[in-house]
């Protein structure tokens, strides 16, 4: 897993990049900080060497398996470019067993992601959107039979670019609805990722809010040769609902 003096170093880049191709703007800038909890559930494959253990931790075994979490995220907005930054961390912990039972399975991934976003507006409620997307997961895998025990570890980390659209509309006094899409990698970083959010947003006064919503964030990502040992596949989707506060300056 990356120090968190790297994990520092591509935040600022990230925002770096992003603010660098907004300032031209000369409205005003809105500034919010989420602080937020998501309860995911997972569901997939994680492939090392000839070793594959199937990942499905439901939203009721999440906190279960959850060793350690932490979501953040910060948004800029002229109304005309905006600027996202996006963090989350998670450790999990998950043992899965054999249709007879006789060969247990144990994962324990830490995954870290990073999601810097450049926005334009289009229309009065339409954003298309520029992201670039840094993963990095650290995996230990081992299985547990009759006759044997075996392990595999592995530390993989890739950046995708992503292309999306966000609708977002106001409504009665202090509601705003949000809706985003993103697809990415191309092949540059994984075969295929993609993130899906939904959120309904109440501003209680000009400081404070609450969020609410669901998200979903997928990824095929493939490393190595089929065949040799250092084969590596992480085929994932995390949804699940999420809560939050919102701090707005």
């Amino acid at each position: 897993m990356l120090s968190p003096p790297k994990w520092s170093a591509i935040a600022a880049s990230l925002l770096g990049s992003c603010s660098a191709a907004a300032a031209a703007a000369e409205e005003a800038w809105q500034q919010t900080v989420f602080v937020y909890g998501m309860g995911a559930a997972i569901d997939g494959d994680v492939t090392i060497g000839d070793i594959t253990v199937p990942v499905d931790v439901s939203i009721s075994e999440l906190f279960d398996a959850l060793e350690m979490g932490a979501m953040l995220a910060y948004r800029a907005d002229n109304g005309t470019w905006s600027v996202t930054v996006d963090t989350t961390f998670m450790a999990l912990g998950g043992t899965g067993r054999g249709p007879a039972g006789f060969v247990k399975g144990d994962v324990d991934i830490d995954q870290f992601t990073l999601m810097g976003t450049l926005g334009r507006r289009v229309t009065p409620h339409l954003e298309a959107l520029l992201s670039l997307s840094y993963f990095d997961l650290s995996t230990d895998l081992k299985i547990t039979g009759p006759l044997e025990t075996r392990t595999a570890s592995v530390d993989a980390s890739w950046v995708d670019p992503m292309l999306g659209l966000q609708y977002t509309v106001p409504f009665a006094d202090a509601w705003r609805f949000n809706l985003r899409g993103d697809v990415g990698g191309f092949g540059v970083g994984s075969d295929f990722s993609y993130q899906l959010l939904t959120n309904f947003r109440w501003q209680a006064n000009e400081t404070f809010g609450v969020v609410a919503g669901y998200r979903v964030i997928g990824f095929d990502y493939e490393d190595g040769n089929r065949n040799g040992n250092h084969y590596q596949r992480f085929d994932l989707v995390e949804q699940g609902p999420l809560l939050g506060v919102t701090i707005s300056f």
